[in-house]
C-alpha cells in the first residue's frame, strides 16, 4: 500500500482554478491528506463513495453549486469570502440559498462572512473560522527591499504601493483617481501599481489623462517571492476594495512591516483600526482617501502603527498555524458531525 493510500482522502470540488484553490490544496497536502481535485461537480458523489473521503466544496460557492445538483453526500463548503460579501446579493431568488442547509460544514475566513452565513441559517456548530494567513518566514519586515530609486524615480520619493487586480471590486480606480488628486499636492509622491485585469487600459489611460505618467509605473504580475521587497520598500501599500473577507495581500503588507491604506470593509476591519495599526476611509471616498495618501510615509506614528499590525498579523494570521485547523474539522471521518468537533 502506498504513502498516498495511507492518507485520509480529501475531495476537493472547484469550478475552475485560481490562486485561492493553489493555497487550500496546498494547506490540506501539508495537513498529509491526499487530494483528489475533481472539477466536474457533478462526480463529487462517486468520487466520495469510491474514496470514502470527506469532501471540500470550493468556492465561490454559488459558481459551484450551480453544477453540483443535489446533495447526496457529506459536503464542506469553503467561502472565498467574495462569494457571500459580493454574489449573494446578486442571487437572483432566496431559494438560491437553501443548499447551504444541506452542507456538514462551512469554513469562512473572517467573522464578517461568518456573520453572513449566519444570517443564512448555517447552523453555528457547523462553522469554522480560519483567517487567511501569510508564510511569515517569507513575509517579515528584514530583508531586500525595492525602494523608489529602483523604479527609476527620485531617492526622495513616497512610493505608495497598490497590488489588487485591476477590477470594480477592487476599485483601483479609486486608487488611480486619488492618486491623481494626492499628486497636486504632493510632488513627492509616486504609485507603483502591481497586478492586471479588465481595467488595466483604463487605468494607463487614465494616468495619462492627468498628465501623471512619469510618477506611475506598471508593474503587472509579481511573483510572490518578490513581493515581500515591494512591501518592504514603500511608504504606505493601499487597497481601495469594496468588499473583502480577508485580503491575502493586506496581511502580507502588513507582515512585512509596510504602513497600510484600506478601505473600511467589514473584512478589512478586522484587521485595521484606524490609527491604531493603519488608516481607514470609507469604501468609495477617492478624496479621504487622497489625503491619506498626501499624508503618507514612515514617519514615527505610522511605523509605530505598522508595528502593531505586524504582532497582530504573528498572533492571528500564520498560515502554517492556521491551515492546521482543517485538522478537526475534517479530520479521518467522513464530516465533522460525525467527530464532534467545530462550532463559531
Amino acid at each position: 500500500m502506498s504513502q498516498t493510500e495511507l492518507r485520509p482522502t480529501v475531495i476537493y470540488v472547484t469550478g475552475g482554478w485560481g490562486v485561492h484553490d493553489t493555497r487550500w490544496v496546498g494547506a490540506l497536502e501539508a495537513c498529509n491528506y491526499a487530494v483528489v481535485v475533481c472539477d466536474e461537480p457533478l462526480e463529487v458523489g462517486g468520487l466520495v463513495v469510491r474514496h470514502q473521503a470527506v469532501a471540500v466544496l470550493a468556492g465561490p460557492l454559488f459558481t459551484v453549486t450551480q453544477r453540483i445538483g443535489p446533495i447526496t453526500v457529506p459536503l464542506i463548503g469553503l467561502s472565498w469570502g467574495f462569494d457571500l460579501n459580493e454574489e449573494l446579493p446578486n442571487l437572483p431568488a432566496p431559494s438560491d440559498t437553501t443548499w447551504f442547509q444541506g452542507l456538514a460544514g462551512l469554513i469562512v475566513d473572517s467573522k464578517a462572512t461568518c456573520d453572513i452565513a449566519l444570517s443564512l441559517g448555517v447552523d453555528p456548530a457547523g462553522i469554522w473560522v480560519i483567517p487567511w494567513g501569510v508564510d511569515l518566514g517569507l513575509f517579515t519586515p528584514s530583508g531586500p527591499s525595492i525602494k523608489a530609486a529602483d523604479h527609476g524615480f527620485d531617492g526622495q520619493t513616497r512610493v505608495a504601493l497598490s497590488l489588487r487586480t485591476h477590477d470594480d471590486l477592487y476599485r483601483t480606480a479609486d486608487v488611480i483617481e486619488a492618486f491623481g488628486i494626492a499628486a497636486l499636492a504632493a510632488p513627492d509622491l509616486a504609485l507603483v501599481m502591481g497586478g492586471s485585469g479588465p481595467l488595466t487600459g483604463a487605468h494607463q489611460a487614465r494616468i495619462s489623462e492627468l498628465g501623471i505618467s512619469s510618477r506611475f509605473r506598471l508593474l503587472g504580475q509579481i511573483a510572490e517571492v518578490d513581493l515581500p521587497a515591494h512591501l518592504r520598500g514603500c511608504d504606505a501599500y493601499v487597497t481601495a476594495s469594496q468588499s473583502d473577507g480577508t485580503s491575502v495581500t493586506m496581511l502580507q503588507a502588513m507582515a512585512c512591516g509596510a504602513p497600510v491604506i484600506a478601505s473600511a470593509n467589514a473584512g478589512n476591519a478586522e484587521w485595521i483600526s484606524d490609527g491604531l495599526t493603519g488608516r481607514t476611509f470609507p469604501v468609495g471616498d477617492v478624496f479621504a482617501l487622497s489625503e491619506l495618501l498626501i499624508s503618507c510615509g514612515r514617519d514615527s506614528k505610522s511605523l509605530a502603527a505598522a508595528n502593531r499590525a505586524r504582532d497582530l498579523v504573528d498572533e492571528q494570521a500564520n498560515w502554517s498555524k492556521n491551515r492546521l485547523q482543517l485538522l478537526s474539522i475534517l479530520g479521518p471521518t467522513k464530516s465533522p458531525r460525525v467527530s464532534g468537533e467545530g462550532g463559531v
